[in-house]
């Protein structure tokens, strides 16, 4: 009996991580986004179709935080975008996880800014012509980032 309960948890447990390691495609009218997984490294497609689409990002675990493509969102910023955080690599001790976020503007040409490398996880939200990204933001000892259209980040 032991040894069918540790099979069906490993089978369990197995079926959650490939879970995770599908591709997704997104529609962001009148784009697409792909995230395909290879093996465990990812790439970051954004296009009209399959053949005509652009690489915007490769990580390891490529995570979309927001998307400020919809017409109301895009009205704000300024631009249509969409923030991603991928894992970081660098050292945060006991800081907690390293992070590496990216802002990625559809308008008027695709471009990728970051990393934005942090060992805090960040809040994001979109205001009157920003992208803000804070850590802790009900504190006074949180940080704090900008990304403006055209200027890229700053704190």
């Amino acid at each position: 009996m032991t040894r069918i309960w540790c099979a069906a948890t490993v089978a369990v447990f197995a079926s959650a991580a490939q879970a995770e390691l599908r591709d997704e495609a997104v529609v962001i009218d009148p784009e697409q986004l792909w995230i395909e997984v290879n093996e465990t490294f990812e790439l970051m497609w954004l296009g009209p179709n399959l053949s005509e689409r652009t690489q915007a990002l490769s990580g390891a675990d490529i995570e979309i935080v927001t998307l400020a493509t919809d017409p109301d969102s895009a009205a704000i910023l300024g631009v249509r975008a969409l923030v991603v955080v991928t894992p970081g690599t660098h050292s945060c001790e006991n800081l907690g996880d390293p992070q590496e976020y990216y802002v990625v503007a559809l308008d008027p040409a695709l471009t990728t800014d970051g990393p934005l490398t942090t060992c805090e996880e960040m809040t994001v939200s979109i205001t009157s012509g920003m992208i803000t990204l804070e850590a802790d933001p009900m504190s006074d000892e949180g940080s704090f980032y900008a990304w403006a259209p055209g200027k890229g980040f700053s704190n």
